[in-house]
């Protein structure tokens, strides 16, 4: 199984950065390099052929082009004249009849019409290779015979023959095809007129049952062919595709035939062996998914199920080859093996099924092959072996970033992401558990899996629990090196602290466990880190808003890590002397944190905050340009009558009554009669301080000439 090459690897790094638009326009790439690199980039996303507008120029030297996934537009068609091609595969262009209406079919296009407008005149010179995947219109041989000349490979897939003899006429237009495939046609009772390609070396007629017993026999007088693909696309047990069958009793016999590929078809082991006694040149027979999935004939190359070697084989040309259905059959079957019979195979055959599963991943196109091998790294008992860890284990990390970068490219369907999501974290939670066992992880693999759990988890926050177990249990077991590694790695612990943020709604058991690992590394944490939390990410407002959540719920050991996260931002929040609103702002929603900590009497050192709500107190201007979130009536209630709260977290109060509670909110609610109780007990109240007896009273005395208090005031 060949890893990607250099050239391969950077020809996706280009092809991404096309993608991203972060490469400069000046570049030029050669025919193999613009052939590659197109390629990747629609395999990135099909809509990127509208780049091929912007960057025209630079992929001058295109010469081959796949739209098959692609939509392209009218524009897009015009556009492909800038390019000397000498392969072109469209997709589906149906939305593009009103452009190019067919003229006897109104349901049909214009095949012809349209590829005039596409193909500059070095490309009807050129193109060896046409393929398109609907419905043609009647007399199209002849007319795109003599458009495109040198044309040696065509595919028409899904095409209707729906008049007599028009495979016959279909033949005689293009008798130098080398290569032809009419998968899944239809009204097509025989293949007359297939003697008359003499060159053809290649014949693909996937889908195929002829209506006429010996309407294969002109096979045999194809004395070049070399390929024969008489493979379906789904294996229906009601249907029975007897391809095979029809093969012998026409008693065709291809002279210098050397690959067969029948997946997915009908037959027995002694039809299968016919069929090779008949032809002594056979080499290779794929037969995936038939009734001869465990058959062995020693003469030729059997892509079956016979043994793992042949398994890898299969599986390996089904991606190479696009066929999907073989795919994901063949993975299921791995699975399978993986997960029940995983000790009656030696250390080679592990090795080539985990290998051609790494395979799949990096180079698969298909969303849903992809889903099956992630399925298969997450529910095959073998991924949580002893065995399994101690033969992969400098190859782990490689399988963690694949499974990562499988499930980004997995755009389609947002249930099939969060199932893979799912199961990419139940494989972390293999290897953590594995710690327990009294083995060890290398530290790139731990630092990894850290580093994925929280990234994961911030963007979908479904699995929390799951998450903060494989967390826990991750730091448990980590060395002292790796720990400081991480807790000074600013975007882990920006991560970590979003991850306790959502948890706190979510799932609050979990809520707990991480905000006891996270304190762990704000005390560790530096100033630069801190600012960077409080600048960046929005984390006093975040520490406010959970305060004001788990002040309600019977949760002591988060509330007290809380307090101390709290505390330790002190050293980077400025309460004095701000510079701008913004600073004002973020001031005021931390003295509103800590004086509902002071409340609950969840603060230690209560002087040093006294006195930063002091200085916010004191340094206090109004300003109507500030964005606050206030704290609620009950807040403050428990703010004004705490026992441990302080004549300054008072008398901040007092600030916030003032400045932020409004009337009609109030009146409307009833808070009336609260609010003059609470600043007449303040104010009456011997123990506070005077300065805090006065601003009491500077209210009362506001809101008894405010007009929208008055009436309610006496």
């Amino acid at each position: 199984m060949l890893l990607p090459s250099f050239f391969q690897l950077a020809a996706k790094s280009v092809a991404q950065q096309i993608h991203n638009e972060k490469i400069p326009l000046d570049f030029h790439l050669d025919t193999k390099s613009s052939n590659t690199v197109v390629k990747e980039l629609l395999e990135l996303n099909p809509e990127n052929i509208e780049k091929l507008k912007t960057y025209k120029k630079q992929l001058s030297r295109l010469r081959e082009l796949d739209l098959r996934k692609c939509k392209i537009d009218q524009e897009g068609i015009s556009n492909l004249k800038n390019f000397d091609l000498i392969s072109l595969e469209f997709g589906p262009l149906l939305h593009l009849t009103p452009d190019f209406p067919g003229p006897t079919n109104s349901y049909g296009i214009d095949i012809v019409n349209l590829l005039k407008r596409a193909v500059n005149t070095n490309t009807q010179k050129m193109m060896v290779h046409f393929g398109y995947e609907e419905a043609l219109m009647s007399g199209w041989e002849e007319k795109i015979s003599k458009l495109l000349p040198s044309l040696q490979s065509l595919k028409i897939i899904g095409t209707k023959f729906c008049r007599q003899n028009q495979l016959t006429n279909l033949c005689n237009s293009f008798s130098n095809l080398r290569t032809l495939d009419i998968s899944y046609a239809g009204d097509l009772s025989a293949i007359n007129g297939i003697k008359n390609l003499k060159h053809l070396q290649k014949f693909v007629m996937r889908g195929f049952e002829l209506e006429i017993i010996d309407g294969f026999k002109e096979l045999s007088e194809l004395k070049n062919l070399r390929v024969l693909d008489v493979s379906d696309y789904v294996q229906y047990p009601e249907i029975d595709n007897g391809v095979m069958k029809s093969l012998l009793t026409a008693e065709v016999r291809i002279e210098n035939l050397e690959f067969l590929d029948c997946s997915l078809t009908s037959f027995q082991d002694h039809e299968l062996k016919a069929f090779v006694e008949r032809h002594p040149s056979l080499k290779t027979v794929v037969a995936i998914s038939t009734e001869c999935n465990n058959s062995y004939i020693p003469t030729i190359d059997l892509h079956n199920y016979n043994s793992p070697d042949s398994t890898i084989k299969s599986l390996e040309y089904a991606i190479r080859n696009d066929r999907d259905e073989l795919a994901e059959d063949c993975i299921r079957f791995i699975a399978e093996k993986l997960n029940t019979n995983h000790d009656q195979l030696n250390d080679s055959e592990i090795k080539g099924f985990v290998n051609a599963l790494c395979y799949v991943l990096r180079e698969a196109k298909d969303e849903r092959t992809k889903y099956e091998a992630i399925q298969c790294f997450a529910t095959s008992s073998f991924f949580e072996t002893e065995r399994f860890f101690e033969t992969f284990l400098l190859e782990i990390p490689g399988i963690v970033e694949l499974l990562f970068k499988s499930w980004e490219h997995v755009k389609r369907s947002e249930i099939r992401r969060k199932t893979i999501l799912s199961w990419i974290l139940t494989v972390f939670e293999r290897m953590v558990n594995f710690l327990r066992m009294g083995k060890i992880l290398q530290d790139r693999l731990l630092y990894l899996i850290v580093e994925k759990t929280i990234e994961l988890s911030c963007q979908h926050p479904d699995n929390i629990r799951k998450a903060a177990s494989i967390l826990i249990e991750a730091h448990r077991y980590m060395n002292l090196d790796l720990y400081t590694t991480l807790f000074t790695d600013m975007k882990m612990v920006e991560g970590l602290f979003e991850f306790a943020h959502y948890s706190i709604e979510l799932d609050t058991p979990s809520y707990q466990q991480i905000m006891e690992l996270f304190v762990r590394y704000f005390y560790q944490a530096s100033e630069e880190t801190l600012t960077y939390l409080v600048l960046n990410c929005e984390a006093v407002e975040k520490c406010h808003e959970q305060v004001m959540q788990i002040s309600q719920l019977p949760i002591k050991g988060a509330q007290k890590h809380l307090s101390n996260i709290v505390v330790r931002l002190m050293c980077v929040i400025d309460t004095n002397g701000f510079r701008n609103p913004y600073e004002k702002t973020r001031g005021l929603i931390f003295c509103s944190t800590l004086s509902l900590l002071l409340a609950h009497n969840l603060i230690e050192n209560q002087e040093d905050v006294n006195t930063k709500i002091k200085d916010f107190n004191d340094s206090w201007g109004r300003s109507s340009h500030l964005d606050c979130q206030k704290l609620t009536v009950k807040a403050l209630n428990t703010v004004f009558t705490s026992e441990y709260s302080t004549d300054e977290s008072i008398r901040f109060g007092l600030i916030l009554m003032s400045t932020f509670i409004d009337p009609k909110f109030c009146l409307s609610k009833g808070y009336w009669k609260w609010i003059r109780r609470t600043l007449e007990g303040i104010q009456n109240n011997k123990k506070s301080t005077k300065k805090t007896r006065e601003s009491a009273s500077k209210i009362l005395h506001a809101m008894s000439k405010d007009i929208r208090w008055s009436s309610y005031y006496y």
